[in-house]
């Protein structure tokens, strides 16, 4: 299909060569008609000699630059294939200097954008290292009068800023997954166990109760460290969008070659119509914009994380009648 769309676009390339040889050839012949009177058989013979003439030019011409047109129909992300190997001709010679500059100036535009980035990321993670000393003397002031109802505010509102800057190294640190990823054998209790411990102090002041209904055979196949990361991510939200007094389960499940672990709550659920961009990055919903500590970014990173494992998600809510979040493994 492409072959023929570039020798299409050969012809329409060459029509005013083949309108000026043709208009050409009839005010030549004709005026020589006109004055000499020749015969239709001489000016036959002449235009077929002209003809074929111009058909050889044109199949040289055709073959040793169809390739350029072919290069220009192409659709492709790896710049190497637009190269042209053993040009034919001058136009592809020129050609292949083109598309050599755009390489060297593409691989020195990457290079920068790396080294920037490189710099961006430092800086952010030296930015966020001396926050957490400040943040550190604030919570611990904070736990010294934690019976005044001020400081306790207060504490709230910093566990949220540490939250939120969490949120940020997390999101670069995906960056470094490929380069950071081990695939083990992990039991699920254990790994939702861990969560639910380093959440603890979140569980009690938000008077939520966790509840573990996962048996203690059932294990799975991923990268332990990025798995931890998703349910901590997970049962954070749970929490978040859940009352007073109400319970976020953990529960998992094995059907055949399936393991399926879902974090339920019982809070303040999803619109429907905001159910498809939950996962995109800074979209909070409807509900979410209710809520002073959405930010859009939490969901965003399990979403990045699943796929990179390779885990399926399954989202299912009802407002007013709370969320569940499905990991789908297959083992």
């Amino acid at each position: 299909m492409r072959n023929k769309k570039a020798f299409k676009i050969f012809i329409i390339d060459n029509v005013p060569l083949l309108l000026t040889i043709l208009l050409t050839h009839v005010l030549f012949f004709g005026a020589l008609f006109y004055i000499k009177g020749i015969w239709i058989g001489e000016i036959f013979y002449f235009s077929f000699l002209v003809f074929s003439m111009m058909i050889i030019h044109l199949s040289i011409r055709y073959y040793k630059n169809i390739r350029v047109y072919d290069k220009f129909l192409l659709k492709s992300e790896i710049i190497d294939d637009y190269w042209i190997r053993e040009p034919r001709s001058t136009l592809e010679k020129i050609y292949n200097l083109m598309i050599n500059e755009f390489i060297l100036n593409n691989g020195n535009r990457e290079t920068e954008i790396k080294h920037d980035r490189k710099l961006q990321k430092i800086m952010i993670y030296r930015f966020i290292h001396q926050m957490k000393t400040p943040l550190s003397v604030l919570k611990l002031i904070c736990e010294n009068h934690r019976g005044l109802d001020d400081y306790k505010k207060i504490k709230r509102n910093l566990d949220t800023i540490q939250y939120n800057l969490n949120q940020i190294v997390d999101i670069y640190r995906l960056e470094d997954f490929k380069s950071d990823f081990v695939s083990e054998k992990i039991l699920l209790i254990n790994i939702c166990k861990d969560n639910i411990n380093s959440l603890k102090d979140y569980f009690i002041a938000s008077h939520i109760y966790p509840k573990l209904d996962i048996d203690d055979s059932i294990y799975v196949y991923s990268d332990s460290k990025w798995l931890k990361l998703m349910i901590h991510q997970l049962l954070t939200n749970a929490i978040k969008y859940s009352y007073y007094g109400q319970t976020v389960t953990i529960k998992a499940i094995k059907i055949e070659n399936e393991v399926q672990l879902s974090i339920i709550d019982e809070g303040i659920g999803i619109e429907n119509a905001d159910l498809k961009n939950v996962f995109e990055l800074f979209y909070v919903g409807k509900n979410g914009r209710n809520n002073a500590d959405s930010s859009g970014i939490g969901l965003y990173i399990v979403k990045r994380i699943s796929d990179y494992l390779g885990h399926d998600l399954d989202i299912k809510s009802k407002v007013n009648k709370g969320t569940c979040i499905t990991i789908k493994f297959y083992n």
